[in-house]
This record gives structure tokens, sequence and C-alpha cells, in this order.
């Protein structure tokens, strides 16, 4: 298994437990003299071992991530997983920079002008250069992800 048909069951693992958790929810109350169709207990056990599969799951992806090298590039793929991460909070951070300041202490007519102090030009170019290489991370990460098998560890 690649690390992206595990990412990939991950998800599916998640989506199963919850679904679990939410039945076992739903069960626990029943009208007094009928039977439940699902036992609560047998659930939370099931749901026990979905938790543990899971992170062993985690784990292995974790550790894979750690070894394996970014194809294409020289850093492992954990640290370009956190790189394209810190990529789309900086992002995230320059897209701010220009949204009007809400100040609701001050009425409209004792609002002073104000100019920026950076051309937004400037920021715009930046978002552009960092999302291009955003994208190249990501491409590359995905590469990696299908091309790279699972540890065992």
């Amino acid at each position: 298994m690649n690390i992206g048909e595990a990412l990939s069951l991950l998800k599916k693992e998640k989506s199963r437990l919850s679904r679990m958790i939410t039945l076992r929810k739903d069960n626990v109350f029943i009208e007094v003299g009928k039977k439940s169709e699902f036992n609560p207990l047998e659930l939370s056990e099931k749901i026990n071992k979905k938790i543990e599969d899971i992170r062993s799951l985690k784990i292995k992806i974790q550790n894979t991530n750690l070894s394996a090298k970014l194809i294409g590039d020289d850093i492992s793929l954990a640290e370009a997983i956190i790189k394209v991460n810190d990529l789309r909070s900086k992002i995230g951070d320059l897209n701010k920079l220009f949204e009007k300041k809400r100040d609701s202490w001050f009425s409209d007519r004792d609002k002073k002008e104000v100019v920026s102090q950076i051309d937004e030009s400037i920021i715009e170019d930046e978002i552009e250069i960092l999302e291009n290489e955003k994208s190249k991370l990501d491409n590359m990460i995905q590469m990696t992800n299908w091309k790279t098998n699972l540890s065992d560890q």
C-alpha cells in the first residue's frame, strides 16, 4: 500500500468511526420493553478497536513521511508537508493585509483618513509567487504519496 492509498483508507476509517459513535449514541437509550438492534457495549469495543487501528495507520503514515524523500527535492515528505502548511499560512496572512479594518469604537464621522504603507500590487505579486510555489510543492507531495510505499513500522 502506498501513502496515497493509506491516506484514503484513513479518511474512510475515520468516517466509519464517526458513524459507529453515532450509532452507539443512538442506541444508549431504548423504550421500555423493546430490544435494541445494537448493543452499545459491543459497539464501544468495536469503536475502541477502530481507534487503535486508526492510530496505528497514522503512525505508519507519519513514520513514512519522516523517512521518505520528496520526489524532485532533497527534503523529507514530512518537511514538505510542514513547508506547504507554512506557505498556506503566509498566503492567508498576506490576503488579510488589505481587508478593511472594522472599528466599532468610533463612528464614521470620527474616522481619520488613512493610507497604506505597502503597495498592494507588491503584495499581490508576492501572493502569486507563493501560490505557485505552494502548487508545485503540493504536486510533488501528491506524486510522492502515490509512489512511496507505506512503512511497516
